[in-house]
């Protein structure tokens, strides 16, 4: 029986808060180099090298915060030393912390291990067009087993895209970023079985 009741995704809320953006040189530093360095749930261990990222900002986002947990690009998540800190026990087996420099201060990105294969099939809604999946919007309905989630403190499941996924179990994203009121982020449930 699984450890959980609830199942979420998570994303950054750029609405309110600042994303992350990989400086100028550490762009042209990977161009030069040939070496792109990603986050595609493979681990990096001795391989990764600190990567150089900074605050996205334009003179519209002056009102925006500073969070706990950002985002850079589109589905990598980052956190500051104290945030690994309080993440750290939570989910070591679920992602590894590799480190960022923001502007001199230690962050990390948070590369979630392995892919769950918990679609459930009868019951998930795939948005079809032109006889096939749609690549931009995958699901009029998407529900997962709660029985096939091996990690459920974060997560990735195959073949539902970008998305990131939490549960409500004990030393989870979503546990701790509830009861340390860790800002940054959106969590949305998701159907589940």
């Amino acid at each position: 029986m699984a450890k959980f009741n609830k199942i979420y995704t998570v994303s950054v809320d750029p609405d309110k808060y600042l994303l992350l953006q990989e400086t100028v040189f550490e762009q042209s530093l990977q161009l030069t180099e040939d070496e792109l360095l990603l986050f595609d749930g493979k681990e990096k261990g001795e391989r990764w090298r600190t990567l150089g990222v900074e605050w996205l900002m334009t003179p519209e986002d002056a009102a925006l915060k500073k969070p706990d947990i950002a985002g850079l690009g589109s589905s990598t998540l980052c956190v500051s030393a104290h945030t690994a800190e309080l993440l750290g026990e939570g989910l070591k087996n679920a992602c590894e912390f590799l480190p960022l420099n923001l502007n001199g201060e230690t962050w990390f990105a948070l590369n979630i291990l392995g892919v769950e294969d918990a679609i459930d099939e009868s019951q998930t809604q795939w948005n079809m067009r032109n006889g096939k999946v749609s690549r931009v919007r995958r699901f009029n309905r998407l529900v997962l087993n709660k029985q096939a989630i091996e990690r459920p403190g974060l997560f990735r499941v195959n073949r539902a895209g970008l998305f990131t996924f939490t549960t409500d179990g004990k030393g989870s994203l979503y546990d701790i970023a509830q009861k340390h009121h860790l800002t940054g982020l959106v969590f949305s449930e998701v159907d589940a079985v």
